[in-house]
């Protein structure tokens, strides 16, 4: 599993929080544990959160008062008979710390601390959740998430937020017994997936100055634009690198076994359907014309433990195969990918000699 000391960059890449890449030193760390992880940017962030004060909001009350107040609700008021006890309905709007962000903030941190993570984060946790006096306590809900709306004023929740929602999606209950169990989402292919083709893109984006970079919708050459031309799949890439005279198209894919054994003799291979998506980006695009024609493509992986450093001209197209070691310190993951930039930067493109 790719250590946490690493997650924790690529979270921070992943969801353009670079400033956070510096809150926490994940060194102290007992342990390589995603929970320890989660709790500890937890305690950080929060700490931090509470001395720069918690955000308040305008929250709407209904009241019974004998002294109006606010905006009063007649029908309620006729509905109950409340002048026969001579009261009114009110509706006040209050400012308070008891808003839904606050409240999921809470709820993570004591769910958190509940969920065996090392005895100093726990008792953090808990002191923490101790101090939110005003916040009421409340089971988070990834749907609650959703409903959570942030202004320019509470910007600063957002990534403790991603985090409290990350850990909320982790929690599982057992079957049967019914037990809450804390699942680590690095087992998990498709989850560090789509984590890892963030984080490069995200790095690429804000870590060098070569390149242009997003991601883009290539159409297929095939001619129709019918009903028939829509039952084709979509062709969305995964990265594209542009520069004035240069094109980039980057497939990120990672698994546990990147490669595959061949049929024959059990020899070690690329996997094909990795590389025929990557050949289905250059030839589309060649047809494409422009820069396209010229198009480079990179299938990326994650890997631990494999070297990789191929290259092949297919279909008069440049095609770079090349693995990068999560588990080696950050400053070299973040060497070999600039290292990737220098090498796809070459003024004349000219990676290999024509065939």
């Amino acid at each position: 599993m790719v250590p946490i000391r690493n997650v924790y960059y690529m979270l921070c890449y992943a969801w353009e929080y670079l400033e956070g890449r510096s809150l926490i030193d994940t060194a102290p760390l007992l342990g390589d544990r995603v929970e320890d992880l989660l709790a500890s940017v937890l305690v950080g962030g929060v700490a931090r959160l509470l001395r720069r004060g918690l955000s308040r909001e305008y929250v709407e009350r209904a009241e019974e008062l004998r002294s109006p107040r606010g905006r009063i609700d007649v029908s309620l008021t006729v509905k109950r008979k409340l002048e026969h006890r001579g009261l009114v309905s009110c509706v006040t709007d209050d400012l308070s710390h008891d808003v839904l962000h606050n409240r999921l903030l809470k709820g993570t941190v004591e769910r958190l601390a509940d969920a065996g993570v090392d005895p100093r984060l726990r008792a953090g946790l808990l002191a923490l959740a101790k101090r939110m006096t005003g916040v009421s306590s409340t089971r988070p809900s990834v749907a609650a998430f959703r409903r959570v709306v942030l202004h320019r004023n509470t910007a600063h929740y957002r990534f403790l937020l991603r985090v409290c929602e990350l850990a909320t999606r982790q929690f599982f209950v057992e079957p049967g017994t019914g037990a809450t169990r804390f699942h680590d989402f690095r087992a998990d292919e498709r989850r560090m997936g789509l984590l890892f083709q963030r984080f490069i893109r995200n790095f690429l984006r804000h870590e060098q100055g070569v390149f242009q970079v997003g991601a883009e919708r290539i159409p297929w050459d095939c001619g129709h634009t019918g009903a028939d031309a829509e039952w084709l799949p979509v062709m969305n890439t995964d990265i594209s690198l542009w520069s004035a005279a240069q094109k980039v198209v980057i497939e990120t894919e990672f698994y546990e076994q990147p490669i595959q054994l061949g049929a024959w003799q059990g020899r070690a291979k690329i996997r094909s359907d990795h590389l025929y998506q990557v050949f289905a980006y250059l030839k589309n695009l060649e047809a494409k014309g422009g820069v396209g024609r010229d198009v480079v493509g990179v299938l990326l992986y994650a890997a631990a433990g494999l070297h990789l450093d191929l290259r092949y001209r297919l279909g008069g197209h440049q095609v770079v195969v090349r693995t990068l070691d999560l588990d080696q310190p950050w400053e070299a993951i973040r060497a070999s990918l600039l290292g990737l930039i220098d090498f796809l930067g070459q003024p004349d493109m000219q990676l290999l000699a024509p065939a």
